[in-house]
């Protein structure tokens, strides 16, 4: 049993280890259902026009970098625009403007420049694959719900958020944030303020684990390997015994010693 546990062990970690090794880019044609969510808007700020202080933010629920090179982002009516550049890191924020953000102490990593505005009544905010598909959108119907210059934070990000979203008061999805900006505004924009993010994945069971390395050890060794002598093996499980008894045309198969040299070279 001990020996056995090895070879799984042996071979669920090369398993993990092929599985782990770096990705490419994500590019936004190949973005699932909430790779990105709008965590944050501020449509009604205070101090600036609307036009200087308005932004909205979005993060990046994947652990890879995405190429946000052609995501459509627009609301319900006419305004739009498509992303020209930008990379947004893993579990990262990325804020859009329709201006410098200067005056409200805070750097936009994307700037519209007056392709789409947040209206302090009805409105939406929609992240879109080239193909249209969406990928997260909030709605709401009262873009100053929570007073003047107060942005809107999302309560929370978990695995179970869906992919649409309500403002008020169309729905409570968002809550007043209390982060203090310039010139009497609140927000949290590049950081997650209010919101409670929790994207780790429910651990599975130690039996499923194991299930899983009984099945990938019979998978590797019932194939069709090479013997030092040149002679091709087909490696096979006796049941009947209590350990071990592999099958093959050469007797040094039976050395539970020949399949730990295996194992290692593998």
């Amino acid at each position: 049993m001990a020996r056995w546990i090895t070879y799984s062990f042996r071979i669920s970690t090369l398993l993990f280890l092929s599985a782990a090794s770096p990705a490419a880019t994500l590019t936004a044609a190949t973005l699932s259902p909430n790779s990105l969510v709008v965590t944050e808007y501020l449509a009604n700020p205070v101090g600036v026009s609307d036009s200087e202080g308005e932004y909205f933010e979005i993060f990046n629920t994947t652990n890879f970098d995405i190429d946000l090179s052609d995501l459509i982002i627009r609301d319900d009516g006419s305004n739009n625009f498509i992303v020209s550049s930008l990379i947004i890191g893993p579990a990262s924020f990325a804020v859009f403007s329709n201006f410098d953000g200067v005056s409200m102490g805070f750097t936009p990593d994307y700037i519209y420049s007056g392709s789409m505005s947040l209206t302090n009544t009805d409105d939406e905010i929609g992240l879109y694959r080239p193909d249209d598909m969406l990928i997260n959108k909030v709605a709401y119907s009262d873009g100053d719900f929570f007073g003047d210059g107060i942005s809107h934070e999302l309560n929370e990000l978990t695995l179970a958020t869906p992919s649409l979203l309500f403002g008020p008061q169309l729905g409570m999805d968002y809550m007043a944030a209390v982060s203090g900006l310039p010139l009497g505004n609140f927000g949290s924009p590049g950081f997650a303020g209010g919101t409670s993010i929790d994207l780790a994945p429910v651990p599975l069971p130690p039996a499923v684990w194991m299930f899983g390395a009984a099945l990938s050890i019979l998978g590797w060794i019932r194939r069709r390997i090479t013997a030092p002598g040149g002679i091709n093996e087909e490696v096979d499980i006796d049941e009947k015994c209590d350990g071990p008894v592999l099958h093959g045309h050469s007797s040094s198969w039976r050395d539970p010693g020949h399949l730990d040299a295996m194992l290692g070279r593998i």
